[in-house]
């Protein structure tokens, strides 16, 4: 099966220089402040920011469901790329996700790849859960988080 049929991109250019966003993805302080879509909150567990190491963290919804979730990071090109498994605190592994940061006139590309081990699972994730919309809301969060004067 092509990968196509098993991957959404979404991709956001912020007005922030590749450095600082890359730190935003890389440190739970920044993370817990803008990771998810509208109105969920993101609570650090634990996080190891290294090839193999972990971030386990829980995503509580607006109607006040916890969803727990847990990336093992595969691959850290500093300023330049993340490569994780994304799953639940089970080590269910739902996705692979690439992250990419693009230097460009005045901020930066990024690129969020998740790679579904089937069309099947990436359509359940995209219908049930807005995937789509819902990264799409997380890199708006992440741009108003980043172009706030106090991160600047």
């Amino acid at each position: 099966m092509p990968e196509t049929e098993r991957e959404v991109i979404i991709t956001r250019t912020v007005k922030a220089p590749r450095a600082l966003v890359f730190e935003a993805w890389s440190d739970p302080v920044h993370l817990e402040q803008w990771y998810g879509p509208d109105g969920f909150v993101t609570k650090t567990i634990s996080m190891d920011f290294r090839v193999g190491g972990t971030w386990k963290f829980t995503m509580t919804g607006p109607d006040g469901t916890v969803f727990p979730n847990l990336v093992v990071y595969k691959e850290i090109t500093p300023v330049e790329r993340i490569v994780h498994d994304h799953g639940e605190w089970e080590d269910n592994v739902m996705f692979e996700a690439t992250i990419t940061f693009v230097e460009t006139d005045g901020g930066t590309l990024i690129t969020m790849r998740s790679l579904f081990l089937t069309k099947e699972a990436r359509d359940l994730v995209v219908e049930k859960f807005g995937a789509i919309e819902g990264g799409k809301q997380t890199l708006a969060r992440l741009s108003a988080y980043l172009e706030a004067p106090r991160n600047r």
